[in-house]
């Protein structure tokens, strides 16, 4: 579990440290932060994954990512974006920068750099001792499978993360485990639900425990769930969220759809007929119920496109997704953050925007 979060100059945040629970939920007004809050966490694993450099140009590139509040950089403290993530097992930490001046022209200039990488074994405060990996630059060092600490040989590109450049984990363990621990963590934003979208005509599927980041497994997910996962409970959610509705997914020839009947319709409305908000709340029911839980979930703002009648299905099934995993909520709702905590231990965060920073406004729960 995330124990502890701090987020230094990532968009709207200049410094700021949360302590987390198993519950979380992060609300506030439009333009407070929270979004940049999640997605400083979602960069994590996107270096975990080796997509530390396209996660930063999908935002916008570095210029754009990086703090520009009314604290100045100084030669002595240049502009550093840096996030560390403390858990029950390792302390990790990420420094990321622009390139230094160099004696030859380039267009590259505002390429990001990861200028530094560390990580600890958790519980001995960053003592040296427990360094499992050392990082400045293009060299580091790392604990080998025999605890001893090597040079890494091998090419280190500085604008990616070390973990896009371990071809040969088993002689890392340790920092092997802490790359694979971050890469499950999961994340959902925005599901593609537009008119064209896959999830709205019949797809060909498979076995999907997991639930597409863009929702385009739907389908199968669902099914997944009916067959091996909480059916009942998938169905009693959706049957409180919409009374007079029963969803079911049909396979012809492995083309897997979602429909819908509802009463006083002849007929099962097809997932094309379906309005944003129903295929919506679909897509958070298949990804909260998930039969391969993670061990951290993050979802952000939830409740769009939904009417506030459903809020009470949606709070209960984050509630329920909680049993099993660690949750990370953002959310402009403070009646859905209500509903949640009457239900379950939360902690959550009120944020607040003054002079174009983020700040916590109210922190209650733990």
């Amino acid at each position: 579990m995330i124990h502890h979060i701090r987020i230094q100059n990532f968009r709207s945040v200049r410094d700021i440290e949360l302590e987390l629970g198993a519950l979380n939920i992060v609300f506030g007004p439009n333009g407070c932060g929270k979004s940049n809050i999640y997605k400083a966490i979602h960069l994590l694993t996107a270096s975990a994954d080796g997509k530390f450099s396209s996660y930063i140009s999908e935002e916008g590139g570095l210029e754009n990512v990086m703090w520009s509040g009314r604290t100045a950089p100084t030669a002595r403290h240049p502009r550093r974006l840096q996030i560390s993530c403390l858990t029950g097992e390792f302390d990790y930490e990420l420094q990321v920068g622009f390139p230094e001046k160099l004696p030859y022209p380039t267009q590259f200039m505002l390429d990001p750099i990861v200028k530094e990488e560390s990580i600890w074994l958790a519980g001995f405060s960053r003592r040296p001792s427990a360094r499992v990996l050392q990082r400045k630059n293009q060299a580091a060092f790392l604990l080998d499978v025999n605890g001893e600490k090597n040079t890494f040989t091998d090419t280190i590109y500085e604008n990616e993360s070390i973990f896009g450049q371990l071809g040969e984990p088993h002689r890392f363990p340790e920092v092997s485990r802490v790359r694979e621990t971050m890469r499950q963590w999961r994340f959902y934003h925005e599901f593609n639900i537009g008119r064209h979208s896959a999830l709205r005509h019949p797809t060909v599927g498979y076995r999907s425990p997991v639930l597409d980041s863009d929702g385009h497994n739907l389908a199968a997910a669902f099914q997944t769930i009916v067959e091996i996962g909480a059916e009942e409970l998938l169905h009693e959610i959706l049957a409180a969220a919409f009374p007079e509705c029963a969803f079911f997914c049909e396979n012809e020839n492995s083309r897997f759809s979602i429909k819908m009947r509802r009463n006083g319709v002849s007929r099962p409305l097809l997932a094309a007929e379906m309005s944003d908000g129903t295929l919506r709340f679909l897509c958070l029911a298949v990804a909260l119920l998930s039969p391969r839980p993670p061990a951290f979930l993050a979802i952000n703002e939830p409740e769009n496109s939904l009417h506030r009648q459903m809020f009470p299905a949606l709070a209960r099934l984050i509630v329920e997704a909680s049993r099993y995993s660690q949750i990370w909520l953002t959310s402009h709702s403070a009646e859905l953050a209500a509903l949640i905590s009457a239900q379950a231990a939360s902690r959550i965060y009120e944020l607040e925007n003054s002079d174009g920073e983020t700040r916590i406004k109210a922190a209650v729960g733990g």
